[in-house]
């Protein structure tokens, strides 16, 4: 068979052609990108950096939660992102902590502290994720700040090393912006936005509350009864919602009045314990179960009613107690139904933080009937009114009730086995 020959005359004009097209296409993007940048008024910022590629790894908010990409986040002293195709994860780490984000289903994340818990997440068409800045931040310590004005929304996040204040480098980067800013406001604040533009990419679209189509919205709450449920129950009250209450062996011996005004109010009741001791029910699944029995025991006395429902201390899967699918036929045999959550408040969330982890994983995407976890705080009830006046509109077709006992549960069981 006869080889082709190339002219080398010819091959040599091919690649300084390619050469030539390639270069004219990369200068006229590095020329672009930096027109762009001498062009515009930044208003995010990591440190004293402003951000200026947004065009690519914009940031965005979704129902007043702040979504940054995760890259943010290996720009600050300390932090490493890095990500595993193996394990269909990406962790982000400083020191000793650390915040693994499940990039297989985008919706959960482990810390050693939480467990498991809901954590909506979005992809960018590069194969980068956003993540919600400002609960990342609080978890590593980082600060997250926000100026707004008529002109717009300044956004920095640091690490704590920076030299300059945040207007300062809106004087310098965005001065129109900290000008608005700084004018007396003249109106009231806003309500609650009735409608979020989510990021856009192939699996995401514009969401507005009418398109929440679950039947039920679960609220659960945990680590009470205690001085701060009192406020909690009437904020329940004024919206006609029920919800579901596991209650701690303390909890019922120190505030039985609560207890009876909480089955009085419709409200399901499950068990959390006597005292939390995960590492008592790791050594053993009957050190658990024997506490149930107990605190069941207590819950008979001061009501004289008994419950099947329970929660274990950071649910059925953390770091130090977990409940395997053989150990939990035997807490079945004695009479309990574990139930967990797939939406996350992190305790002591304040009222904004608390709206802005449940408000947009309502809006989200996911299929599964929601079930949201708090811990019963100083801020749970202002939270909980601002959640709950959101959802107002949509409270004739959409209930919020309390667990019963002959519906299938949601768990951690297993998961992970």
């Amino acid at each position: 068979m006869r080889k082709t020959s190339f002219d080398p005359k010819l091959r040599t004009a091919a690649v300084l052609l390619t050469v030539f097209i390639f270069g004219g296409i990369f200068a006229g993007v590095f020329s672009l990108r930096a027109v762009k940048s001498e062009g515009s008024s930044p208003s995010k910022f990591i440190n004293d950096e402003p951000w200026y590629d947004e065009e690519l790894y914009y940031w965005t908010q979704i129902a007043s939660v702040w979504f940054v990409p995760i890259t943010v986040f290996s720009k600050l002293d300390g932090v490493d992102v890095k990500s595993s195709s193996f394990y269909k994860n990406t962790v982000i780490s400083k020191g000793d902590k650390y915040f693994t984000i499940d990039t297989d289903t985008m919706m959960f994340a482990y810390t050693e502290e939480s467990g498991m818990f809901y954590f909506k997440t979005y992809m960018l068409r590069s194969g980068t994720i956003w993540v919600p800045a400002e609960r990342v931040c609080s978890y590593f310590g980082l600060r997250f700040e926000i100026l707004t004005s008529t002109a717009g929304t300044a956004v920095r996040i640091s690490d704590g090393k920076t030299q300059t204040s945040l207007e300062q480098l809106l004087a310098s980067y965005n001065p129109g912006l900290l000008a608005a800013a700084q004018k007396p406001e003249t109106t009231k604040p806003k309500p609650p936005p009735a409608k979020t533009t989510e990021p856009e990419s192939e699996t995401t679209q514009e969401r507005d509350i009418e398109d929440i189509s679950f039947a039920r919205v679960l609220i659960t709450f945990e680590d009470c009864p205690n001085e701060n449920t009192y406020e909690l129950l009437d904020v329940l009250e004024k919206h006609g919602v029920c919800a579901t209450f596991f209650v701690t062996g303390e909890g019922i011996a120190a505030y039985p009045e609560l207890i009876c005004r909480i089955i009085a109010g419709g409200h399901s009741v499950g068990l959390h314990t006597m005292t939390l001791d995960e590492k008592l029910f790791a050594a053993d699944i009957e050190n658990f179960i024997n506490e149930l029995k107990e605190e069941n025991a207590l819950l008979d006395r001061v009501t004289k009613s008994r419950t099947r429902l329970a929660r274990a201390p950071n649910g059925s899967w953390s770091n130090k107690f977990h409940i395997l699918n053989s150990e939990y036929e035997a807490v079945k045999a004695a009479g309990f139904i574990v139930w967990d959550w797939n939406i996350y408040v992190p305790d002591g969330a304040d009222a904004a933080g608390i709206y802005e982890t449940i408000i947009p994983a309502l809006l989200s995407d996911t299929a599964e009937e929601p079930v949201i976890r708090l811990a019963v705080g100083e801020h749970t009830a202002a939270g909980i009114d601002d959640v709950l006046t959101y959802l107002a509109p949509i409270k004739g077709r959409v209930s919020f009730a309390g667990i019963t006992f002959s519906e299938p549960e949601l768990n951690f069981i297993g998961v992970y086995e």
